[in-house]
């Protein structure tokens, strides 16, 4: 099942928070997410889906390449993750992101914020919980506001990111 497809026969009792192709749209629904097409990506997650094994991953991984759209499905009714959030190629359930690292993802969802979620890699040599590795990146408008609101914030000294150690910081602890 291609993209296309599998959005038009996703259940009303779930949500879809991934970008969504704007053809398939009506021309109301294009206007209001035009935004999407030139907008910032901040980076948000990224991991291993779980249960890889025991969805359809095995069956599509050898066509999935680097940089391919996910779509991210809100479950709701999950019996096991009252967060559950899962994670679909082409129509084609992979699992889902990883419980208990999934809850800021799914409250993003429940606000109805928009986010893009892709492969950063796989590797079928490995084993099924480490083949299939996925980011995502939350759409954020470009405005003359916000920009200067993130100028301001990444040129601060006590900016969280240059805490980080891959930009030379050192964790507290």
């Amino acid at each position: 099942m291609d993209r296309p497809t599998f959005l038009r026969s996703l259940p009303g009792s779930t949500a879809l928070i991934t970008l969504p192709p704007l053809e398939l749209l009506g021309s109301a629904e294009q206007d209001r997410l035009a935004w999407t097409r030139d907008c910032h990506r901040i980076f948000v997650y990224d991991g291993f889906v779980r249960g890889f094994q025991f969805h359809e991953g095995a069956q599509v991984i050898a066509r999935m390449k680097d940089h391919d759209e996910l779509d991210l499905v809100r479950e709701y009714a999950n019996e096991h993750d009252p967060d559950a959030v899962a994670v679909y190629w082409q129509g084609h359930k992979l699992g889902y992101l990883a419980m208990g690292e999934n809850r800021a993802l799914a409250n993003l969802i429940d606000h109805g914020m928009m986010l893009s979620a892709y492969v950063a890699y796989t590797a079928p040599e490995l084993e099924p919980w480490e083949q299939c590795f996925v980011a995502v990146d939350l759409l954020v408008p470009v405005n003359d506001s916000f920009d200067a609101y993130m100028e301001h914030y990444l040129a601060r000294a006590d900016a969280g990111y240059k805490q980080h150690p891959h930009f030379g910081g050192e964790l507290p602890g």
